[in-house]
């Protein structure tokens, strides 16, 4: 997680740092079992002279502790489209990595069933309808003729009935209308979001029937990562919302965490599922990223980076004493941006050189 570079020495700053360190191993070899007091030899050595240079004092910092994981990186919209009808394939229009956006057709069936489907339905409309006007006409009619006393009260009934059966065919007509203009729009498969084909699974001529797989598609403006928490860190992770995704040495916020309610009996681990803002972000599905989950807080002593002496697997910095400033060995731990912890070595309330590399070449210069 945490990757660590090292500056590069100029061969003066390389020879200079050699002795400067030679010196300070040397009084820390010579009494193993005393650290400090081999800290406190180094310090007092009078190879230094006094130079002013910008200082940091050292300070315990609160500082946040994380657990890593591996996470798979998923499309929040993915989703397999299709066929609702009977047809053969008669068009295809997109293939395999093409972008398509919503709405557009994909894939185009033969219709010349469900064209004739709907013109039969039309015309059934239209006859109904027809039937209907001449069904009210006479019940009009048929009401004028009772009030005049020309019409008996059954004949007036068989004429309301007759005009409330036409309007019921009308509605029934109708309904077999939009039900042939729905079986034609199903011959024209349209992607349900903008987004890439990620495979195709029929060829212009098949057969498709309902049900059968055309197309599966996913959108890369909402993405999400999965991970495996174990049960542990459950507990904690229900209090939080606070976690980080790691990737391409890049940290990215997360939002809308979601914990599955119950684990995995043969791992006993929980699903996480956290959502991510990738824009911008080379991140695709099926990536593995790191999820970063925050497990405490921990007082940890951070110097600046450029504070830090580097040559081989020896790292120091310059302790500002009442002699001036004096090379210390120090243990280093992880880096955290532009700061870095030290495991051992200094303390609290100690002043250290901020830029250690140039106090180095100061001192060269005298």
């Amino acid at each position: 997680m945490i990757q660590r570079t090292r500056p590069l020495l100029s061969p003066s700053g390389s020879r200079g740092l050699r002795s400067l360190l030679a010196l300070s191993l040397s009084v820390a070899l010579a009494s193993t079992h005393n650290v400090s007091a081999a800290q406190d030899a180094a310090e007092n050595a009078p190879t230094q002279q006094a130079v002013a240079a910008p200082t940091f004092e050292v300070q315990a910092v609160p500082t946040t502790q994380w657990f890593e994981l591996e996470a798979i990186i998923e499309a929040v919209h993915q989703a397999t489209i299709s066929a609702q009808t009977s047809g053969r394939i008669a068009q295809i229009q997109f293939d395999v990595n093409d972008y398509v956006e919503q709405g557009q057709i994909v894939a185009q069936l033969v219709d010349t069933e469900q064209r004739a489907a709907l013109r039969q339905a039309q015309a059934q409309l239209a006859q109904t309808q027809a039937q209907n006007r001449d069904a009210q006409l006479s019940l009009q009619r048929a009401e004028k003729l009772h009030a005049q006393g020309s019409l008996s009260q059954g004949q007036l009934d068989s004429a309301k009935a007759q005009a409330k059966s036409a309007a019921a065919a009308v509605k029934a007509a109708l309904a077999l209308k939009d039900q042939a203009e729905e079986q034609l729009s199903y011959t024209q498969i349209r992607a349900p979001y903008s987004g890439i084909v990620k495979n195709r699974h029929v060829e212009v001529g098949e057969m498709v029937s309902p049900g059968k797989p055309v197309m599966t598609g996913l959108s890369l403006s909402k993405l999400r990562a999965v991970a495996d928490v174990p049960q542990r860190f459950a507990p904690q992770l229900r209090k939080q919302q606070d976690l980080h995704i790691l990737v391409n040495e890049q940290t990215l916020p997360t939002q809308n965490l979601v914990i599955f309610p119950y684990a995995d009996p043969k791992s006993h681990t929980f699903k996480v599922r956290v959502d991510i803002n990738a824009e911008g972000q080379s991140i695709f599905p099926g990536m593995w990223v790191k999820l970063n989950i925050p497990t405490g807080s921990e007082d940890l002593i951070l110097i600046p980076f450029t504070s830090v002496i580097q040559r081989g697997e020896l790292a120091a910095v310059y302790v500002q004493t009442d002699k001036g400033f004096a090379l210390r060995q120090v243990r280093l731990g992880e880096r955290y941006d532009e700061q870095i912890e030290i495991l051992s070595g200094l303390r609290p309330s100690e002043t250290i050189a901020s830029d250690g590399y140039n106090l180095l070449a100061q001192q060269e210069r005298r």
